[in-house]
């Protein structure tokens, strides 16, 4: 297939991106991967710009979702006529405007002083000695002082520091409590007497606690703004459980390490960290809370809170007598088709901006999926961490395909079909309908 000539080089679209990034005059730092570029902002929030190598179209991702660019008329335009840079420009703005942290002005490595700096000693060489032993010892002295300084440096704590979780001391959790030893089940709850919450009542609303890290992890919960345990529940790697919540806020510390203490202690190793943001609970709401690795170290990792929402039934696709589907645009601006992974029925978004058809884990844990490599993903939002796995059978509509390589991520809500899956199929769009059929 001949490139056209009418697409805008990715180097000249990237170019003119960071171009108008340096002009905003605040802190946002590009980091450019192949394809993709990533805007940083000083809160950690991000703007992820992929350019889709086959069919040169762009799709641009931040927290409010993403939307596919065509370049058309020299312009980068998306289904609803909206322009790629008024896009880029008002997702900026909103970013900036959501923390004044990212208002800040672009921080500047200041020059660094060499590390081991030689004094400058100028005297007549006719001087007696007296004057140069005194000065001898005067430099010794500055340089013991020097390195004294060097040796305990000043503990204070910078406006430019970058904020960490809060550490709670263990001797606050468990003033005295000995250590139990032998590791609790998966999902045990201890209810602290004093706090007289109630986790029993199937009238409130249902929690799930889903633990994707590496480790296992301690969910202790308490009064907003305290350390006084209320409850706390161990979720084992790789397990999740669920339980009910009277309506209301709660603060969270989570204790995660290998070596088993206590209920309210959590590990004797490993680290314990209290989170800033409280868990807000509403009645009638259920809510799903994934923690998902974000490092190597037991302590890397994220929290994802989420509402539970029922699933919305979207209309069938129209078939024709050879097996060929037309779907109709969603209001949300999106195609989505029926499917099933080793008979497991699934509804996937068309994504043509994703190289990898992905899945969600719970997805693939009712498909039996089990061989599945762990692997890192860039994504708007950060690093995730899924796995890659090969689905020997797997539908879409009316037509069956084989050994499909498919990403399975956690905490995902959508099914995305990528490119991987489109290029089996001959896919045409006029305005809001899709048609898919044979190649």
């Amino acid at each position: 297939m001949t490139e056209s000539t009418k697409h805008e080089p990715g180097s000249a679209l990237f170019a003119r991106i960071q171009q108008m990034v340096d002009e905003r005059g605040v802190d946002i730092r590009p980091h450019l991967s192949g394809h993709a570029l990533r805007l940083d902002f000083a809160d950690g929030q991000r703007i992820l710009i992929n350019i889709d190598p086959q069919t040169h179209n762009v799709w641009v991702a931040a927290r409010s979702g993403g939307v596919e660019y065509i370049h058309h008329d020299g312009l980068w335009q998306a289904h609803d006529h909206g322009e790629l840079f008024a896009r880029l420009r008002e997702l900026i703005e909103l970013t900036i405007a959501s923390n004044p942290l990212n208002a800040r002005a672009p921080v500047t490595q200041p020059q660094q002083a060499p590390e081991h700096p030689e004094p400058a000693i100028y005297y007549e060489a006719k001087q007696s000695h007296w004057l140069r032993n005194a000065l001898i010892i005067l430099l010794a002295g500055m340089i013991g002082f020097w390195a004294a300084q060097r040796l305990n440096p000043p503990q204070e704590k910078t406006e430019e520091a970058k904020p960490q979780p809060d550490t709670v001391s263990l001797s606050q959790l468990d003033p005295g409590q000995q250590c139990e030893g032998g590791f609790p089940a998966n999902g045990s709850i201890t209810v602290f007497p004093e706090s007289g919450l109630r986790t029993d009542e199937v009238s409130d609303p249902e929690i799930t606690l889903r633990n994707d890290h590496a480790h296992p992890v301690l969910l202790i919960l308490s009064p907003p703004n305290t350390v006084i345990p209320s409850m706390s529940v161990l979720i084992h790697a790789r397990q999740s459980i669920s339980l009910h919540l009277p309506a209301g806020q709660y603060g969270m510390m989570f204790g995660v390490g290998s070596a088993w203490c206590n209920a309210r202690r959590g590990f004797s190793d490993g680290q314990f960290l209290k989170f800033d943001k409280s868990l807000s609970v509403e009645t009638d709401k259920p809510m799903q809370l994934t923690l998902q690795s974000s490092g190597p170290g037991m302590e890397d990792f994220q929290l994802f809170v989420r509402t539970a929402a029922p699933e919305v039934a979207l209309p069938p696709p129209t078939f024709a007598g050879d097996g060929s589907m037309e779907v109709q645009r969603q209001a949300n601006g999106h195609f989505y088709l029926p499917g099933t992974i080793e008979n497991v029925p699934v509804t996937f978004m068309v994504d043509t901006g994703a190289s990898v058809t992905s899945i969600s884990s719970d997805i693939a844990q009712q498909a039996g999926i089990r061989n599945c490599k762990e692997v890192q993903f860039q994504t708007a939002n950060g690093t995730a961490t899924g796995c890659i796995a090969l689905v020997p059978r797997m539908t879409l509509g009316n037509f069956t395909l084989q050994n499909i390589t498919v990403a399975v991520m956690p905490n995902m809500e959508t099914n995305l079909l990528g490119a991987n899956v489109l290029r089996n199929f001959q896919v045409s769009q006029s305005d809001s309908t899709m048609l898919i059929g044979r190649r």
